[in-house]
């Protein structure tokens, strides 16, 4: 990868007080000893008891103790003092569905986020790869496929012209469509009389030709020509996708889907002390060889809590925007469109859950539509009939169009809801044509889950949607795009506050991975991870969430970003 990674550089403790954006540093691997006092702003805490406090000190990496400046004094002899200026200070953002191996690996691809039609996906190719080397994969990722299905798949004739001599692939925004040329699809063999695979489809132009577009599993047949990442180049990629993250203020992540060699190069980042920020491993359950292996191996979880690997997740149904999803009843636009997916068989996810079950790993299921939520809360119930004690915090993935019951099912058996803001207003174009007016009522419905007693994490599956932690509030306070669309925000009854999506997406994600002692909220024996902002915002005007910078994020008590 000729993608140049720049490790993010930590605190130098220094006496002496100063601002945050004044702060020295160190090298990452600096001493994880970080004692420091911050004071003189709002320190927000998501801790019950104690919901603010006016100066807060971190010992060895631990929070020692919050309350008034005075008092804390007595006990901060030899700490770095923080003056905040009247900035904030909220726990560090948990981002509890990601693909951060793809968000730094989207360096080398082009941006095809909101392009509208081939001509544009063309020229961003073009800019991004000027000159490429004959034969050379050109990769891109972005484009909608929930636009580009309501308004007509696109055509490779384009792509076919611009690059004749290169193999295109194009990844959709949500990963349940790929675009590809003439040339990847020579690349994979496929032809008109192509059949199509047992899970996805190869769409097909009028005169039987492919199309270039395929859907779902259907990718898989051009992916697996692609050369993969080596090692170094993952363990690149994942060192970037995290220090953009705590760029952005997110101090640990749910990485949603590692495959085994993802998991290779997790651990030995997390072994040479590489890691700017914590990761919790949801292991791809799609892959049997890799799921048998970790059942023999057991749970890993580091003492540093840097790093741990116990989740399973499992790709079930499609996408609602691709019409991919399963539903109970036909799609209410275009039902002849519609290829409801079974990426999986319930039969093997239910052999996951008696197995996640035995050996106590966590299940997380990818579902979007009613009827794969229905199926797979159906496996939950049945799998733990066998471990009625366990504490289990299963989790269901998007949870997006559920049936009336979900709710209270979700709720009765302590089942989480794991679901992405950005995805409502993503979809708010769309969403209702595919599902109609009374399924809408059950769908992205955060507010009915929480009123049922259910529990809710709030995260962004980046690299799709905007993914910052501001914006992620941002949408789950408005329920509008960043344009302020719709107005009034689409349907905005199931809307969040503030604190409500704050605790979703600090301490319920903490939850989410057994971790809620450790971090999620700022409390006295705690790892000292936690955000400062230029703004509060418990006070600022909801318009304008998304415009709160992040002045500085630590880890453990350790600066891993300095605005």
């Amino acid at each position: 990868m000729s993608t140049q990674i720049t490790l993010m550089t930590v605190c130098l403790m220094l006496s002496g007080c100063v601002g945050a954006s004044e702060l020295k540093h160190a090298p990452l691997n600096a001493d994880n000893s970080a004692n420091v006092l911050l004071f003189g702003g709002n320190i927000i805490t998501m801790d019950d008891g104690r919901p603010v406090a006016e100066a807060m000190l971190v010992r060895r990496g631990r929070i020692r103790s919050l309350g008034s400046l005075v008092d804390l004094e007595m006990l901060s002899q030899g700490a770095k003092r923080v003056d905040l200026k009247g900035a904030t200070v909220v726990p560090g953002f948990i981002d509890s569905h990601a693909h951060v191996r793809e968000l730094g690996t989207d360096a080398i691809k082009a941006d095809l986020v909101g392009v509208t039609n081939t001509a544009e996906m063309v020229s961003r190719l073009q800019q991004k790869f000027p000159n490429p080397q004959p034969e050379e994969w050109l990769l891109g990722q972005g484009w909608d496929e929930g636009e580009f299905a309501s308004n007509g798949y696109p055509d490779r004739l384009l792509l076919d012209r611009a690059f004749p001599n290169n193999p295109v692939m194009l990844e959709s925004l949500h990963g349940f469509a790929g675009f590809v040329n003439g040339k990847a699809l020579a690349r994979a063999g496929i032809t008109s009389t192509t059949s199509n695979p047992e899970v996805g489809e190869i769409l097909k132009r009028p005169d039987g030709s492919p199309s270039g577009v395929l859907l779902t599993l259907a990718q898989k047949m051009v992916t697996d020509q692609i050369p993969p990442l080596s090692n170094s180049q993952i363990k690149e990629a994942i060192i970037a996708g995290l220090t953009t993250m705590a760029a952005e203020g997110v101090t640990s992540i749910h990485e949603a889907g590692m495959e085994a060699a993802d998991v290779e190069a997790y651990q030995q980042l997390a072994e040479t002390e590489e890691l700017p920020i914590r990761v919790y491993g949801l292991l791809n359950g799609n892959d049997e060889l890799l799921m048998n292996a970790w059942f023999q191996r057991g749970k890993l979880e580091r003492t540093d809590g840097m790093f741990a690997v116990r989740s399973i997740k499992v790709f079930y149904d499609g996408s609602l925007g691709s019409r991919t999803a399963m539903l109970r009843a036909p799609y209410s636009d275009h039902p002849e469109k519609a290829s409801p997916t079974e990426r999986i068989s319930p039969e093997a996810v239910n052999s996951l859950a008696e197995r996640a079950a035995k050996y106590g790993f966590q299940m997380a299921v990818h579902a979007i539509g009613d009827e794969g939520n229905d199926r797979t809360l159906g496996i939950y119930e049945r799998a733990l009939k066998t471990a009625p004690k366990q504490d289990h915090r299963w989790r269901i993935e998007h949870a997006q169009v559920v049936l009336p019951d979900y709710f209270d099912r979700v709720a009765s058996n302590g089942f989480i809801s794991s679901m992405q803001s950005s995805h409502a207003v993503g979809d708010s174009g769309w969403a209702e044509e595919r599902v109609g007016p009374e399924r809408i009522g059950y769908a992205y419905a955060w507010q009915k889950i929480l009123k049922a007693g259910g529990r809710l994490m709030i995260n962004s599956d980046l690299p799709g949607e905007p993914w910052h932690p501001v914006e992620t509030l941002y949408f789950a306070v408005n329920r509008m795009k960043l344009d302020g669309t719709p107005a009034g925000g689409w349907y905005p009854n199931e809307a969040l506050d503030v604190e409500q999506t704050l605790k979703a997406m600090t301490i319920e994600g903490a939850y989410g991975a057994f971790q809620e002692k450790e971090i999620g909220s700022l409390k006295p024996g705690k790892y000292g991870d936690f955000v400062i902002l230029d703004k509060n915002p418990l006070t600022l005007d909801k318009a304008n969430l998304a415009k709160i910078q992040v002045l500085a994020t630590y880890v453990a008590g350790r600066q891993v970003f300095d605005k």
